[in-house]
C-alpha cells in the first residue's frame, strides 16, 4: 500500500475513533442531566406548601415533660404572588450538609460505598490511558512520518500544528459540553483535561521539532514559541485543573526523547527545558500545587545530569544549569518568603533543602562537566550556583540557610575545579601549580566569597529585629565562605608549600572581618539586638580565624590545625566576652573537624624535624592547638553549671593532643628527631608508660563530683593505657630480659631502672590517689597491681643488671650468687611493702607483701634448694626462716593484736 494512503487512513481512523467517544459521551451528558431534573422536580414536589402554621411531624418518642419552648420561625423574605409557585432552591454546593427543616430529625449521611472494578475501569482508566495514548500518538506520527519520508518537512511541521491545535480545540468543546451545572465526582479523572493535554504535549513536540529537526525557525523564535505554548498551557491548566498540568510537563520533558536530537548542539535543549520547568512552576505557583512544583524540579534535575553525558557545547549545559537553578531558587525560596517581617522570618525549612538539593545538583553537574575545557562558562556556572543562594536569602529572610548552602557550594566548586593536564609542565606563576587556569580559580573565590559575605552582612545590618536562628544562617554563611575559599585555594593552588601571596590575603580579609565587626558594634550600639550581637561576635571570630590562616600560609605551610584550634580559642573568647551562646558550638565544631583530621592521618606534620628536643615542630603540631583548645574549653565553660557538650569536646580534644604532644616528644628526643623510625626501647616504653599515668593523676587529682565527665572518664582512660603499655611494651615488647637488648647506665641508675622503678612509684601514686578521691575499688586494685607488678620486674631487673652487666637476657649462665641474691631482693620487697601496709593501714600493701614472701618461700624451698650449694643454700634457709619469723611476730603484735596494745593505724 501507498505510503501517502496507509498516512490517510490512519487519519481517518484517528478521527473516527475520537468522534465515536465524543457522541457517546454527549449522549450520556444528556441521559444525566434527564436524571438530574427528575430528581429536582421530585424534591419540589416533595416540599411542604407554607401555610399559616407549621407542620408538625410525626416523632417516634414521646416528649420529655417540659418541653423547651419552640424557636421563633423566621419571617420569609418576601411574599411570593399567589398564582405563582415558589422556586426550587438550587442544589447545595458539592460538599456541603443540607440544611434541615424545623422539626425534622437529621439523620446522619450515609458512607459512600466503595468504586467498584467496574467503576474504576470504565471512569478512571479508561481517561488516563486514553490520554497517554493521544500524546504519545500526536508525537509517533510526526517521527512515523519524517522516518519514512512522507510528505515535506513543511507539510509535517504544519500536520503537527494542525494536530495539535485540533486536540487542544477538542479539549475546550468537551469542557464547555460536558461541565454543567453539577459537577463530576473529584476522583473522576477530567476528559477534556486530558484531550487539552495531548494537545498541548504535541505543540510542545511541533514547536521544538520546527527548530531542531529541520531548522524553520532561529532559536530566538523557538524560545519565543516555546514560551508562547507554555502561557497558554498554563492558561488551559487554570480552566482544567492540575491534571493537564502534570500531564502536559511529563510530555513537555519527554517530546526531545520522543521526537529525536537536533544534531550534536545542546542549545535548543538549553532553551526549551527551562521554559518547560518555567510554565510548570507558573501553574503550581499560581494554583498552589506544589507537587507539580516538585515534580517539575525534579524532571530539570534529572535532564540537568543527563545533559552532562551527551556530547556538545559545556557552555549549554552550563547555561541550563544557571536558568534551571534561578527558577528553582525563585519558586521555592524568594516567593514563599518575600514580604514576611523581620521579627516573623523564621527560618523555612522547605525551602533549605531545596536550596541544598539545588546545590548538590549543581555540583554534580560541574563534577561532570570539569574536563570539557571551556574553564570561563565552568567558572561563571559555578559563580552563579554560588550567589542564586545567597540572593534568595537577601530577597526572602526565611530563605537564609542560602548563605550556608552558598559558602558549601562555593567550596565544592572549588574542590571540583579543573586539575592542570601535565602539573609538572603548568607556567610558573607565583607559588602556585597543579590547577587550570589559577588565575581564574583566584577570581571564583574571591568574587564568589566577597558576594556571599557582602550579602549577608547586609541583610544582618539591615535586619536586627531577625531571629536568633535566622541571624545565625546569615552570620554562619557570611563568615565561612571566605575562610573556607582560601583555605581551599591555598591547597589546590599553593599545595602546602609557604604562599607568602596567601598570608597577605588572609591579613586583608582579617582587615575586612573587622571592619564588619565594627559596623556590627557600631550600629548595635544605636539599636541593640540579638542578631547585631550574634554578627559581630561571627565576625571577630572570622578576623581571628583569618589571622591564623596567614601565620600558617606563612610560616607551616598548608597545615590547618593550628589555624583551626586558634579560631576556637578566638571563638571562645568572644561567645564568652558577648555572651552568644552559639559561637560556643563553633567551638565544638572546630574540635570535631580536628578530631577528623586526626582520625584520618595522626601524622600533623611533614618532612624532617629539627633534633632539639621540645622546641621543634611538634610544639605547633600538638602543642600549641591542645593549649588553645584547653583554654577554650576553659573560656566556654558556665559558671555553676555542669560542663555540657561543647566544653566537653574542647576539653577532649586538648587532652587527646597533649597526650600524643608528650608521646611525640619521648620518641623525638628518644630516637635523634626521627619519629617513623622503626622499632622501640625499654626506656621509651617506659617514659610512655608514666607519662600515661602522670595523665592519670593529674585527672584524679581534679576529680570530684562537679568536674566533667572528660576529667572522670579521662582519669580511667589513661590508666587502662598505662596498664596496656605495662603488659604489652614493658612486660613483652622491650623487656630487656627477652629482648636481650643493652641497657646502658650504672649499677644503681640504668634504663631498667628509669623504665620500671619510676612507672611504678607513679601507679602507686595514682593507687593512693584514687583510694582517696573515692574512686572504684577495682581501679584502686588495678593500679596498686600495675605498680607491683613493675616493682618486681624493676628489682629483678636490678639484680640481673649487677651480675650480668649490659646484656641481661634469660639464655645467658645465672650464677648461684645471683640466684641467692632474687630470693634476697624478693624478701626485702616484700617486707618494705609490709612495712607500708602497717605504718598507712593498707590491706592491699599487706596482701602484696604476703605475694611477694609466698613467691620468695616456693623459690627458696624448689629452686634455692637444688640449685644452690653450700653455705648459699644455708644462707638462704636461715635467711627465709628469719624473715618468716619476723613477719609472724609483727602480724601478732602489730597487724591483728588485742585493741588494748594495738596502736591506731595512720589513716
Amino acid at each position: 500500500m501507498d505510503d501517502g494512503l496507509f498516512l490517510s487512513a490512519v487519519l481517518i481512523a484517528l478521527a473516527l475513533a475520537l468522534s465515536g467517544p465524543a457522541g457517546l459521551l454527549l449522549a450520556l451528558r444528556q441521559r444525566h442531566r434527564v436524571q438530574v431534573l427528575e430528581r429536582r422536580l421530585a424534591l419540589v414536589e416533595a416540599r411542604p406548601i407554607a401555610g399559616p402554621a407549621p407542620m408538625q411531624a410525626p416523632t417516634l418518642i414521646s416528649p420529655p415533660p417540659a418541653a423547651a419552648p419552640e424557636p421563633p420561625r423566621p419571617e420569609p423574605a418576601s411574599e411570593a404572588p399567589a398564582s405563582e409557585s415558589p422556586l426550587p432552591a438550587p442544589p447545595p454546593p458539592r460538599g456541603t450538609v443540607p440544611a434541615v427543616a424545623p422539626g425534622r430529625t437529621a439523620s446522619a449521611p450515609s458512607p459512600s460505598p466503595a468504586p467498584s472494578i467496574e467503576e474504576r475501569f470504565g471512569t478512571r482508566w479508561t481517561v488516563w490511558v486514553g490520554g497517554l495514548a493521544l500524546a504519545f500518538g500526536a508525537v509517533l506520527l510526526v517521527r512515523y512520518s519524517a522516518e519514512r519520508g512522507l510528505f515535506g518537512p513543511g507539510v509535517r511541521i504544519a500536520g503537527g500544528f494542525a494536530l495539535a491545535f485540533g486536540l487542544i480545540g477538542l479539549g475546550e468543546f468537551l469542557r464547555r459540553r460536558l461541565r454543567g451545572a453539577e459537577p463530576m465526582p473529584s476522583i473522576w479523572p477530567d476528559v477534556p483535561a486530558m484531550v487539552t493535554a495531548a494537545g498541548t504535549v504535541g505543540l510542545f513536540g511541533a514547536v521544538y521539532a520546527a527548530h531542531a529537526l529541520y531548522g524553520f525557525i532561529g532559536p530566538g523564535l523557538a524560545f519565543a514559541g516555546l514560551a508562547v505554548t507554555g502561557l497558554a498551557a498554563m492558561a488551559a491548566a487554570l480552566l482544567h485543573g492540575p491534571a493537564l498540568a502534570g500531564i502536559g510537563l511529563v510530555g513537555a520533558l519527554a517530546t526531545p526523547l520522543l521526537v529525536g536530537g537536533g544534531g550534536t548542539s545542546l542549545w535548543p535543549l538549553a532553551l526549551y527545558l527551562p521554559v518547560v520547568a518555567g510554565s510548570a512552576y507558573a501553574f503550581a505557583w499560581l494554583k498552589g500545587w506544589r507537587a507539580l512544583a516538585v515534580s517539575a524540579a525534579i524532571g530539570a534535575a534529572v535532564w540537568a545530569l543527563f545533559l552532562t553525558i551527551l556530547p556538545g557545547e559545556g557552555a549549554a549545559v552550563h547555561a541550563h544549569l544557571v536558568l534551571q537553578q534561578a527558577l528553582a531558587v525563585l519558586v521555592f525560596a524568594v516567593l514563599p518568603g518575600r514580604g514576611v517581617p523581620d521579627e516573623q522570618a523564621r527560618l523555612d525549612r522547605f525551602a533549605a533543602v531545596a536550596l541544598a538539593l539545588a546545590g548538590g545538583v549543581a555540583l554534580a553537574v560541574l563534577g561532570g562537566t570539569a574536563a570539557n575545557g571551556d574553564d570561563l562558562s565552568w567558572a561563571a556556572a559555578a559563580l552563579a550556583a554560588t550567589v542564586l543562594p545567597a540572593l534568595a536569602g537577601l530577597v526572602a529572610a526565611p530563605a537564609a540557610a542560602g548563605g550556608a548552602v552558598a559558602a558549601l557550594t562555593l567550596a565544592g566548586a572549588l574542590v571540583l575545579w579543573p586539575q592542570a593536564a601535565d602539573p609538572a609542565g603548568t607556567p610558573f606563576f607565583l607559588l602556585w601549580y597543579g590547577t587550570a587556569n589559577p588565575g581564574l580559580l583566584i577570581a571564583l573565590a574571591t568574587i564568589g566569597s566577597l558576594t556571599v559575605t557582602a550579602l549577608g552582612a547586609l541583610r544582618l545590618l539591615g535586619g536586627s529585629r531577625l531571629p536568633y536562628a535566622t541571624a545565625l544562617s546569615f552570620a554562619a554563611g557570611a563568615a565561612a565562605a571566605p575562610l573556607a575559599a582560601l583555605a581551599i585555594a591555598d591547597l589546590r593552588i599553593a599545595g602546602g608549600a609557604v604562599a607568602p601571596g596567601f598570608a597577605a590575603a588572609a591579613g586583608i580579609l582579617a582587615a575586612g572581618f573587622c571592619g564588619l565587626a565594627a559596623l556590627c558594634r557600631r550600629q548595635g550600639e544605636e539599636t541593640p539586638s540579638p542578631a547585631l550581637a550574634l554578627g559581630l561576635g561571627a565576625f571577630a571570630a572570622a578576623a581571628v580565624a583569618s589571622l591564623c590562616l596567614g601565620l600558617v600560609f606563612a610560616l607551616s605551610g598548608g597545615s590547618l590545625t593550628p589555624a583551626l584550634a586558634g579560631a576556637a580559642l578566638a571563638t571562645a573568647l568572644i561567645a564568652r566576652r558577648l555572651d552568644i551562646p552559639a559561637l560556643r558550638w563553633c567551638v565544638a565544631g572546630l574540635a570535631v573537624i580536628v578530631a577528623a583530621r586526626l582520625a584520618w592521618d595522626p601524622a600533623l606534620i611533614r618532612g624532617e624535624l629539627s633534633r632539639t628536643p621540645i622546641l621543634n615542630g611538634l610544639v605547633t603540631a600538638y602543642g600549641l592547638p591542645a593549649l588553645c583548645f584547653g583554654l577554650a574549653a576553659r573560656a566556654i565553660r558556665w559558671p555553676a553549671r555542669p560542663a555540657d557538650i561543647p566544653q566537653q569536646v574542647a576539653q577532649a580534644l586538648s587532652l587527646l593532643l597533649s597526650a600524643l604532644f608528650v608521646f611525640l616528644e619521648i620518641r623525638h628526643a628518644l630516637h635523634g628527631g626521627r619519629l617513623s623510625e622503626p622499632g622501640t626501647s625499654v626506656l621509651e616504653q617506659g617514659l610512655t608508660t608514666l607519662t600515661a599515668l602522670g595523665f592519670s593523676l593529674v585527672l584524679t587529682r581534679f576529680s570530684g563530683p562537679s568536674a566533667s565527665p572528660v576529667i572522670r572518664f579521662g582519669g580511667l582512660a589513661f590508666a587502662c593505657l598505662a596498664l596496656l603499655q605495662g603488659a604489652l611494651g614493658l612486660g613483652l615488647a622491650a623487656n630487656p630480659l627477652l629482648t636481650d637488648e643493652p641497657v646502658a647506665g650504672g649499677i644503681v641508675l640504668n634504663d631498667a631502672v628509669l623504665a620500671y622503678a619510676l612507672p611504678a612509684a607513679a601507679a602507686f601514686a595514682l593507687a593512693r590517689a584514687a583510694r582517696r578521691d573515692g574512686r572504684p575499688t577495682w581501679f584502686v586494685r588495678m593500679t596498686g597491681g600495675l605498680g607491683l607488678a613493675l616493682s618486681f620486674l624493676a628489682l629483678c631487673l636490678a639484680v640481673r643488671h649487677g651480675f650480668q652487666g649490659e646484656r641481661l637476657g634469660l639464655d645467658r649462665e645465672t650464677g648461684q650468687a645471683e640466684w641467692y641474691a632474687y630470693s634476697a631482693a624478693w624478701l626485702g620487697l616484700g617486707l618494705a611493702a609490709l612495712g607500708y601496709g602497717i605504718l598507712k593501714g593498707s590491706a592491699t600493701a599487706r596482701l602484696a607483701s604476703a605475694v611477694l614472701v609466698g613467691l620468695a618461700t616456693l623459690k627458696v624451698f624448689l629452686l634455692d634448694l637444688s640449685g644452690l650449694e653450700g653455705p648459699l643454700r644455708a644462707l638462704s634457709f636461715l635467711g627465709l626462716g628469719a624473715c618468716l619469723i619476723g613477719i609472724g611476730l609483727v602480724y601478732q603484735r602489730l597487724v591483728f593484736a588485742p585493741a588494748s596494745r594495738r596502736a591506731a593505724p595512720e589513716l
